[in-house]
C-alpha cells in the first residue's frame, strides 16, 4: 500500500512539471467482462462487489424465500413501521400481506403540499425502521442498483429509514451501466427520478473519518430473486 502511494505521488509531482496529469485508472486492473446471458456470473460478481462496500446480499429461489429474507432482516431491528413502494412495484407477490400478517405497519409516504404539513409528515416518517423497494436493474461490476421513482415508488423509502431493502430480479442484472442504457434507451422518460445506489451511505470529514448513514441508509440489503 505504501509503495503504491509513493508511486502515485511521484507520478503527480512529475506530471505537475509538465502540466499533464497521469492517466486515469493507470494502476487499476481492468474488470473482467461478463456476458449478459451468463446470469450465474452476474450474480456472483454483484454479490462479491457489494460485500466490501458494506452491503449485504441474499439469493432467493422464489417469492416465498424472498419474503422470508425480508422478514428476517426486519426482525433484526426494533421498529414495526416501514416505508414501501406499492405492491405492484415490488417484484415479489404477497409481500404486503406478509408484512400485515407479521404486524408491520406500512406508513403513507405521500407528503402534503404545504411546508408545515411536509415538516410534520417527515417527522412522522422518520420513525420508520426500514424502507422496502424494488429495483429497476442491478450492475454486476459495481453492485449498484437502479431505482426509478414515481407516484407509487417514493424516493423516501430508499433514503429516509436507516435500513434499505432492495428487491431485484436476477433477470434484471446487467454487466454494467452501459449495457443497461443500451437495453433501455428511454429509461429516463419512465421515471420522475432515476438514481443509482451503491452500498450504504457514507461520508468522511477532512480528517478522513468515515461515517455511515449520514446522508442516507446505514444498512443496505439487496435480495436477489430468481
Amino acid at each position: 500500500m505504501r509503495d503504491d502511494k509513493t508511486l502515485v505521488l511521484s507520478q503527480i509531482r512529475e506530471s505537475l512539471r509538465t502540466a499533464h496529469l497521469p492517466a486515469a485508472r493507470a494502476l487499476v486492473p481492468p474488470r473482467a467482462a461478463i456476458a449478459q446471458g451468463d446470469r450465474a456470473q452476474l450474480i456472483e460478481n454483484f454479490r462479491r462487489e457489494l460485500e466490501p462496500l458494506g452491503g449485504s446480499s441474499y439469493l432467493a429461489r422464489n417469492d416465498e424465500q424472498a419474503i422470508a429474507v425480508v422478514l428476517q432482516i426486519l426482525g433484526q431491528g426494533d421498529g414495526r413501521e416501514v416505508l414501501t413502494w406499492a405492491d405492484e412495484d415490488i417484484p415479489v407477490r404477497g409481500l404486503g400481506a406478509a408484512l400485515s400478517l407479521n404486524n408491520y405497519a406500512r406508513l403513507d409516504v405521500n407528503l402534503p403540499a404545504d411546508a408545515e404539513g411536509r415538516k410534520r409528515k417527515l417527522a412522522e416518517l422518520a420513525s420508520a425502521a426500514a424502507g422496502i423497494t424494488g429495483a429497476m436493474a442491478g450492475f454486476a461490476d459495481t453492485a449498484s442498483v437502479a431505482l426509478g421513482t414515481s407516484a407509487t415508488r417514493s424516493r423516501l423509502a430508499s433514503l429516509l429509514p436507516p435500513t434499505h431493502i432492495a428487491i431485484l430480479r436476477t433477470s434484471d442484472l446487467f454487466p454494467d451501466m452501459a449495457c443497461f442504457f443500451a437495453a433501455n434507451p428511454h429509461v429516463t422518460r419512465d421515471a420522475s427520478n432515476l438514481v443509482f445506489v451503491t452500498g450504504p451511505s457514507r461520508t468522511a470529514d477532512i480528517e478522513l473519518t468515515l461515517q455511515r448513514g449520514v446522508h442516507g441508509p446505514k444498512f443496505v440489503h439487496v435480495v436477489l430473486v430468481d
